[in-house]
């Protein structure tokens, strides 16, 4: 592969020139000084990483005050001239002040220009500032310099350092002295001068081997000395930048492990390996519930998880994290995950502040003891091993069991969250609506009336059919204006002729106009009738029954005024239906016997006559000489027509029949006895003509059943004298009804839907007025068949009903539609509540409990989760009780045994790398000390974790990158880029067009973002006031932020604040002195009011903060009262910055000076400094986003003065933008966005509870907020503009939310902490218990406003505490030893398997002592074979039992007796039996090795050997038994690294 990109790169991080203190040493009024006492000699002598020196004050004074700052500026950098002259000065000020040196770690410094103490403080600050930015100590003193010439022509001497001690400068206070400290690190060769040397001369300088000062430069001096070179020995102490050397030598000796790895590949534009770029490294499988699943120790919110979940899969890809959203946080995050899957991180940040914020995070998860901090400055070696053995001494903690417990009670409380969620916000089958939607439906149609109506088949009918009915309903509210407000009431109504053409409309009218003429004569005789008679005739069916009745009564000799009483008609009718049926039996016998007697025969007792036969003679001689059979017999002879004598048959025959006839006269005689009188004449007994009498009683009948009343005329006696006036009526109905006869009345009657109008039982009166109406509106008809047809359709979408419902409840016409609507999502609604058990038993008291549980459960899982990664962790330790001699854990000891001369971080690591991440499996870096401490081949990581990558090089990050699997890098495109206002100036000559791609892009950010997956950090948690963070947002992030509005509004020492001063801008110094001074005042104002706020001051430029802080010393020399307030040692101590070097930095207050303004002459010139460059704006975006709480911004501009006219810099817009906003708050904005004057709403449920507070006189605005998330109803103080109470729905924000986190506990949480109190509105409890609900609210904001929220705005403390120590508990840790050897018990084996089954007895004692010695195992059975020794004869028989045994499952290897798919061997330590190294198999004696190893990680060979056997009770490792060990070895190859003699898990 071609290497020009990457030595493109390497070139960039090469400083080799002039400018380089390194290789020109030059004297300088601001960054150098000498060391006069003690000598260097003797100073060197004491620089033993303790040592203190207290810097002696000259007490010279510098006024400087009337300087110009360009010219302060100027001499900052003056160089110091070597000559006599100087020389003599220094000899003069040597004499004056060696006399007041009294203490001996006192130190003498000059500086030939001024006050040294001047050029301490700029070294001390500029140190600082490396340190913050970069992580890299650039404090050195510098002991010995060469004296060299480009060439021996030359005649300029330049000057370089040789041997370079980092110290640290420290001062209490602004008015205690200052001490140098001596850090603990090896001193150091100058390696860029060392590496210029070797390049270009070809001499390599000596390596320090603590031979002393004048020893180390005399070698120096004779090596130098061909090139006709000087040394000197003297002492100064500067500003050295030397580490990117180290990171030039990584990319050079290292490219082809570079080039190799899969991510750089990708960043240079290289083919890579699908299957190992972004594969998914030790990835566990997908994860179903982050909440439950994931290893969270702090606070993740649902974008945050999207990035966990990323780092878990094992694919690199970008985290774009603007300001505020919980980068650290999410690394904090990412990196527990990462260890808790057991993965090895690497986490690189060039500030140190990022890095100490990680951290802390991670310290205060219990996690830093798992954690090595090796950023540059902070990695003192000696400090670095006491570390490291620390934590490999601690104890090794367990999980308590409740842990699991609680989890299942998060999960089960989150089960229920999500469920309602779910059930409230899915779309619903048929209807097409969630519940919630159908709420707000219901809630838009609160002010219409209710209207009470069962929608038929409702689980049918969806949101098609509303509009469907609905749209009717529209219809018929246009129509009431002509059909009347009640359709029915209409006189066409029931018309169903829809044949509208002349003709039917003629016919129907011409019929309409008889009925009417019908009617009015036929109304007057009915009433007459009626009158008369007291009878009911008022219907056209009425007079038609009356009609008959009449004909029927004037001729009828059956009915009688008797029976027109219903009960005497009933009692006669059934009589009548009886006699009828008797008579006709009657007549039957009469006609029998009369066709042979006369009627005399009657006369006879025919009973008695058939007794006497029956009973008395019935035998011949009975009646021989009987007189009475005689006489019997004479009777009957009598009647009989023939006079003929009857036999005696026939007399018994003929009186039996006449017996019958007799008795069924008798019984109907009985019957009609009751009856009689009710009948007419016609009625004449047994020969009443019964059809006749049938017909006359079947109209009667018929009168009845139509359930006519006869009025008076039942009380009449009888009918004769009214028979001619019943004819007379009958004759004038008859008369009517031929007006109009049966074609018309079946014609109009068609007309009609009977149901609705039948006009034979219709009032005859109403009937008149109704033909009447319709005669008179014929012109309406057509309107009333167009009606019907939609009468018709909302018939067929069944709301027809609803409408007569409505019309009875005199609902007005407006509101029929809605009133509709309204009811059909009322009834769904209570469908879907009815029928889904998680809403049908939904109530607040338990959802709100479920909240709770869930919220405490969900907390204490990151305490649970950091109890489990402990364990897990401190569970890989080694054991301290099986070291190998030379192993890793063995040299790793004894370094932390060392007082002196410990190896150096990077040697330790290199020899002990792999154990040092089994006990550090975290490594936190900066890329300077990636290249610096970690060997290529030492140590190797699973991901790496880049935070503010947008102030990253490219070059300078590929070091950390190549050395694992996975990136992830974190920052901000939209912030910093990176910067050389740290960097040495860099010469690198241009090439070739081909590699020229790699350096345009300006960040390792900006590269790894056009080639990986992007994500991105959406909720913002740092300003506690929206107002600080609504600039950027709109400008910089689309208002994609989540921002949290703050209950408090906008006041003076919170929100961002506008100074102005009159200040002057000096183009010179590029600074403006009044405005330097106003902000020191202001400084101390800030103190004064808001002494527990941090505080930091972010100048535009380097001038300005110098000016600044030169301010700032001068007034803390005579306020030492307040020094308390700048000591370095707090959290977040007071800081001074620019534009550059304050990315990464928060503190509570920032106060931001412009500077730029109008000149002396009174001209503004729109060139703002680094804003005008292109991504200039970038710069604003940081500076205005760092504070917390208040941003006071400090101008001597309006923003009326910058004129856009006259500068096309985005830069100075945005910066314009911002003058505006600070000065004019939210109406700056609403200039720029368009902002709807109109009150918004999320929902029509919202507004229903708004305006329910409203009406109970709380002031509530809707929508409150200036991002993406807003609070959807905020109550409101009083008269003021402070709010105390956030109402939220469970609408669209609820259901937005991705998980129960952020919708039930986060927001919420997050609101408090901003001064609000929170009130959630559960829809479904407010569908179901409105006035409860309502109630409750109101005390809610009844209280809110009683007891408000006190908010003090400062930052939150950190919790003190670990709590996760209560469900961490101290695992019990047994001594590590083998296993011994059990034997089996031979004797017992024997009895059970002997003599038939030896190999069953072989492999029973295999089971136990697999793998066995065939030698060892023949001495111990030796007497089953009859001797007392193993002899040749025994093998032979052995080797006879032992025929076929592979087939039992044995197999014989090499003297050994293993079992076929037997268990893992293990090694075994003496026990029942006492082996010789010969007899322990080599696998067993390769899995003692590998044990051994997984304790010390890496071993020497021989280490590994003696300690093996020692284990087997063997002091002394001679040639056969390593022949055997390494035997046994070669068995690990596929499982070991092995390097000659260095041994290591693979």
């Amino acid at each position: 592969m071609d290497t020009k990109k990457l030595d493109k790169w390497a070139d960039l991080l090469l400083d080799t020139g002039k400018r380089n203190s390194l290789i020109n040493f030059k004297d300088t009024r601001a960054s150098t000084v000498e060391v006069l006492l003690p000598s260097a000699e003797t100073l060197f002598e004491k620089v033993d990483g303790s040592a203190a020196f207290e810097v002696y004050d000259p007490k010279i004074i510098e006024d400087d005050d009337d300087l110009n700052e360009d010219d302060i500026a100027e001499q900052l950098q003056l160089e110091v001239p070597e000559n006599s002259k100087e020389s003599d000065g220094r000899d003069a000020y040597l004499a004056q002040y060696s006399g007041k040196i009294k203490r001996q770690n006192q130190v003498l410094l000059y500086n030939a220009a001024g006050n040294p103490l001047t050029a301490i403080k700029n070294i001390n600050k500029k140190a600082r500032e490396f340190i913050e930015e970069t992580g890299v100590n650039v404090a050195y003193m510098a002991f010995g310099f060469i004296h060299w010439k480009e060439s021996d022509s030359s005649n300029y001497i330049f000057r370089a350092p040789i041997l370079l001690v980092p110290i640290q400068l420290e001062q209490a206070s602004a008015v205690d002295p200052y001490f140098i400290k001596s850090t603990e690190d090896d001193v150091i060769v100058n390696p860029t001068f060392a590496y210029k040397m070797d390049a270009e001369y070809g001499v390599k300088l000596p390596d320090y081997s603590d031979e002393g000062l004048s020893v180390y430069l005399e070698k120096v001096k004779r090596l130098v000395a061909k090139l006709q070179w000087a040394v000197s020995s003297e002492c100064k102490i500067g500003i050295f930048s030397f580490l990117k050397i180290n990171m030039y030598r990584d990319l050079k000796d290292n490219a082809a492990a570079i080039l190799a790895n899969q991510n750089v590949r990708k960043l240079l534009g290289e083919p890579v390996n699908l299957q190992g770029a972004d594969a998914e490294i030790g990835a566990a499988a997908s994860v179903s519930n982050p909440l439950i699943e994931l290893h969270s120790v702090v606070d993740a919110d649902s974008s945050q998880i999207e990035a966990i979940e990323m780092a878990k899969s094992g694919k690199s890809f970008v985290l774009q994290g603007p300001p505020g959203t919980g980068k650290s946080q999410t690394i904090t995050n990412i990196i527990a995950e990462c260890l808790g899957d057991g993965k090895k991180v690497l986490f690189v940040s060039e500030k140190l502040a990022a890095l100490s914020v990680v951290y802390d995070k991670l310290k205060q998860a219990g996690l830093s003891e798992f954690c090595l901090e090796l950023h540059s400055h902070k990695a003192n070696k000696k400090d670095v091993i006491t570390d490291i053995c620390h934590t490999l001494r601690a104890d090794k903690s367990a999980v308590s069991s409740k842990a699991d417990s609680e989890i299942a009670l998060k999960e089960k409380a989150q089960q229920q969250l999500d469920a309602y969620a779910v059930e409230l916000h899915k779309p619903h089958p048929i209807i097409e609506k969630s519940l919630y939607q159908l709420y707000e439906a219901y809630a838009a149609l609160r002010s219409t009336p209710e209207v009470e109506w069962n929608v038929p088949q409702l689980t049918a009918k969806g949101e098609s059919y509303l509009t469907e009915a609905a749209a009717l309903l529209e219809q018929y509210v246009d129509y009431i204006p002509t059909i009347g407000y009640d359709y029915r009431k209409n006189p066409w109504y029931g018309y169903i002729n829809q044949d509208t053409s002349y003709q039917a409309k003629s016919s129907v009218k011409n019929s309409i106009a008889t009925g009417i003429q019908f009617l009015q004569s036929l109304i007057p005789l009915i009433q007459e009738i009626s009158d008369r008679y007291g009878i009911n005739c008022t219907t056209i069916e009425d007079a038609r029954t009356w009609k008959g009745f009449f004909s029927t009564a004037a001729i009828s000799q059956i009915i009688t005024p008797s029976l027109l009483n219903k009960e005497h008609f009933e009692a006669v009718n059934s009589a009548l239906t009886k006699l009828s049926a008797q008579s006709a039996e009657i007549l039957s016998s009469r006609s029998v016997l009369g066709s042979t007697f006369d009627d005399d025969l009657y006369k006879l007792n025919g009973a008695q006559y058939h007794k006497q036969l029956t009973k008395q003679f019935t035998s011949a001689f009975a009646r021989l000489f009987n007189s009475e059979y005689k006489k019997i017999i004479a009777d009957l002879r009598l009647c009989k027509k023939d006079g003929k004598k009857l036999s005696y048959n026939e007399a018994t025959a003929a009186t039996e029949r006449l017996s019958y006839y007799q008795q069924k006269m008798q019984e109907y005689c009985e019957a009609e006895e009751p009856i009689r009188d009710f009948l007419g004449a016609a009625y004449k007994g047994v020969e009443t003509d019964w059809n006749y009498a049938a017909e006359q009683m079947g109209a009667l009948q018929a009168l009845f059943s139509a359930g006519v009343s006869f009025g008076l005329l039942e009380e009449y006696s009888d009918f004769v004298t009214e028979r001619t006036a019943f004819a007379d009526y009958a004759q004038r109905l008859d008369a009517v009804f031929a007006i109009c006869d049966n074609d018309v009345f079946e014609y109009i009657s068609n007309c009609f839907d009977r149901s609705l109008l039948d006009i034979g039982i219709v009032n005859c009166s109403l009937l008149l007025a109704r033909f009447t109406d319709c005669s008179d509106s014929m012109d309406k008809l057509d309107n009333w068949c167009h009606f019907r047809t939609l009468l018709s359709k909302l018939d067929d979408v069944q709301t027809v009903s609803y409408i007569n419902s409505a019309i009875s409840r005199n609902i007005e016409p407006k509101f029929i539609v809605d009133a509709f609507k309204k009811q059909f999502y009322y009834q769904w609604i209570d469908s879907i509540l009815s029928g889904t058990p998680v809403l049908s038993g939904f109530n607040r008291i338990s959802q709100d409990n479920t909240i709770r549980t869930f919220s405490e459960k969900d907390t204490e899982q990151f305490e649970i989760n950091k109890a489990k990664i402990r364990a897990e962790l401190s569970s890989k330790r080694p054991s301290l009780e099986l070291i190998a001699p030379g192993s890793a854990l063995a040299i790793l000891l004894r370094e932390g045994e060392k007082k002196r001369k410990q190896k150096s971080i990077r040697s330790l690591l290199s020899e002990t790398g792999e154990l040092i991440q089994r006990i550090k499996p975290c490594f936190l870096m900066s890329p300077l000390s990636v290249s610096t401490f970690l060997a290529p081949d030492a140590v190797h990581f699973d991901v790496v974790v880049f935070d503010e990558a947008s102030q990253i090089f490219p070059q300078d990050a590929i070091g950390a990158i190549y050395r694992a699997q996975q990136l992830i890098v974190v920052g901000d495109s939209k912030q910093m880029p990176p910067s050389n206002f740290f960097n040495a100036t860099i010469e690198a000559e241009d090439t070739d067009e081909e590699s020229g791609d790699v350096t345009d892009f300006e960040s390792i950010l900006d590269l790894c973002s056009t080639s990986m997956q992007q994500l991105r950090l959406r909720w913002h948690y740092r300003s506690r006031y929206e107002q600080l963070i609504t600039f950027s947002n709109k400008n910089f992030y689309d208002s994609d932020l989540v921002t949290f509005p703050s209950a408090k509004a906008d006041t003076s020492g919170i929100g961002v604040d506008y100074y102005h001063v009159d200040g002057v801008f000096d183009r010179k110094s590029h600074s403006n002195r009044k405005e330097a001074e106003f902000i020191v005042d202001l400084i101390y104002q800030n103190i004064e009011r808001y002494p527990d706020r941090s505080l930091g001051v972010v100048a535009f430029s380097v001038a300005q903060q110098d000016l600044i802080d030169k301010l700032l010393s001068k007034r803390r020399q005579n306020t030492p009262e307040k020094e308390w307030f700048f000591k370095n040692d707090a959290k977040e101590p007071f800081f001074i910055k620019n534009l550059e070097t304050v990315q990464g930095d928060e503190r509570d207050t920032i106060i931001f000076s412009i500077a730029y303004g109008a000149d002396a002459q009174g001209r503004l010139l729109h060139n703002f400094g680094p804003l005008n460059r292109v991504g200039g704006e970038r710069r604003l975006n940081v500076a205005v986003t760092r504070a917390k709480c208040n941003v006071q911004l400090v101008s001597s501009m309006h923003y009326t003065d910058i004129d856009l006219k006259r500068t096309s810099s985005e830069g100075a817009k945005l910066l314009r933008e911002y003058l505006d906003f600070a000065e004019n708050g939210n109406i700056a904005l609403e200039r720029a966005v368009s902002i709807n004057s109109f009150e918004q709403f999320d929902s029509d449920f919202e507004l229903e509870v708004c305006e329910f507070l409203r009406t109970n006189g709380f002031s509530v605005d809707t929508q409150v907020g200036c991002s993406g998330f807003r609070i959807d109803l905020g109550l409101k103080i009083p008269d003021s503009s402070d709010y105390v109470l956030a109402i939220e729905c469970d609408g669209a924000t609820y259901h937005s939310s991705r998980n129960a986190r952020d919708r039930d506990r986060l927001r919420q949480e997050i609101l408090e902490r901003m001064g609000w109190k929170f009130y959630r509105i559960w829809s479904t409890d407010w569908f179901r218990n409105r006035s409860v609900e309502q109630s409750r609210l109101l005390e809610a904001a009844t209280d809110a406003i009683q007891h408000p929220t006190q908010v003090l705005a400062k930052p939150e403390k950190t919790p003190s505490t670990e709590t996760f120590e209560k469900f961490e508990e101290v695992a019990e840790e047994k001594p590590f030893e083998f296993s011994p050897y059990k034997a089996a018990d031979i004797q017992s084996l024997c009895q059970q398997y002997l003599p038939h089954d030896f190999k069953g007895m072989v492999k029973a004692v295999l089971e136990v002592e697999a793998p066995l010695s065939e030698e060892l195992f023949l001495r111990r059975i030796v007497w089953l074979f009859g001797r007392e020794k193993v002899t040749k004869v025994v093998w032979q028989d052995y080797e006879q039992k032992m025929y076929g045994c592979q087939r039992c499952g044995i197999i014989r290897r090499n003297g050994f007796l293993y079992l076929e798919n037997g268990q893992e061997i293990q090694f075994r330590g003496p026990g029942d039996i006492e082996r010789d190294i010969k007899q322990i198999a080599p696998e067993e004696l390769a899995a003692g090795m590998l044990e051994i190893l997984k304790q010390n990680v890496t071993a020497d060979k021989n280490g590994l050997y003696r300690s093996l056997v020692s284990q087997c009770g063997i002091n002394r490792v001679g040639k056969t038994i390593n022949e055997i060990l390494d035997s046994a070895l070669r068995l690990l190859e596929d499982t070991i690294d092995i390097d000659g003699d260095q041994l290591s898990l693979r």
